[in-house]
């Protein structure tokens, strides 16, 4: 009986690791954690456009036409 357990529990182990390496090659494995990846860093660059002042020449000429 016990040579029975030890044969059962060994064909069980095999089956299981089969299983572990089957599922790994269909999945392609967990991929490695990107450690270079920086957080927070998005700079958003918004240009403001400044009114014209009327003192400036580009108002006279608009103001002309």
């Amino acid at each position: 009986m016990r040579s029975f357990k030890k044969i059962l529990r060994l064909f069980g182990f095999i089956l299981f690791i089969t299983l572990a390496m089957l599922g790994v090659s269909l999945s392609g494995g967990v991929p490695p954690p990107v450690t270079n990846k920086r957080k927070g860093t998005i700079e958003n660059i918004i240009e403001v456009e400044e009114p014209l002042e009327e003192d400036s020449e580009e108002f006279e000429y608009i103001k002309k036409e």
